[in-house]
């Protein structure tokens, strides 16, 4: 039986090209290759074998010698999460575990998404989180309900959610959130 390599959809014989994706058929599959992972001394996330760094609290894994980007006569013990710029012990910002740089230590981030815009303003936020999925950043908006479920008959607005400090935030990933700062930037101006 003939194999899509792309969608890996079974076809019956005689089919040459897959319908969905338009490329060619194979006759077996490629086998996939179990990726090794470890365990990060720091966070305990798992981390495949061959990292430098943990992605995820930005400790540095690897036996080779990195030095850091600002001192370059200091060694680096991690990078920044965020933009992955090398530090060394006198440049680094640990914050709830995760190792940032003096310039990303004060982006909120929760697992491994980073705020890239917050509002009171409901709808200004999910302009916002229009215009990032548009540019092919993944978003996960939080505190996207309505306020009404925290204070019965509480009226939606920005006002509503500055006094019950409830914004809106739209979370990225840890490797789209200077991206998305450079997509805010250039839509508008205003945007931090």
């Amino acid at each position: 039986m003939p194999y899509c390599p792309n969608c890996q959809t079974e076809y019956v014989s005689g089919f040459t090209r897959c319908a969905d994706c338009g490329v060619a058929l194979v006759d077996h599959l490629p086998t996939s290759q179990a990726i090794e992972f470890d365990e990060c001394g720091n966070c305990g996330e798992r981390v495949t074998h061959d990292s430098d760094f943990c992605i995820h609290c930005g400790v540095l894994l690897s036996d080779e010698e990195f030095r850091c980007e600002t001192h370059t006569a200091s060694p680096a013990v991690a990078v920044c999460i965020i933009c992955r710029r090398l530090l060394c012990a006198e440049c680094l910002k640990v914050k709830h575990g995760k190792m940032f740089c003096p310039e990303h230590k004060a982006v909120e981030v929760s697992e491994d998404w980073a705020v890239a815009f917050q509002s009171v303003d409901y709808y200004e936020a999910n302009i916002i989180r229009g215009k990032l999925e548009s540019a092919g950043i993944t978003v996960n908006p939080r505190n996207n309900n309505s306020i009404g479920f925290i204070a019965d008959g509480f009226i939606e607005s920005a006002i509503g959610r500055s006094i019950l400090r409830y914004p809106v935030k739209v979370f990225v990933p840890l490797d789209q959130y200077l991206d998305a700062v450079e997509i805010l930037k250039e839509e508008s101006p205003l945007v931090e």
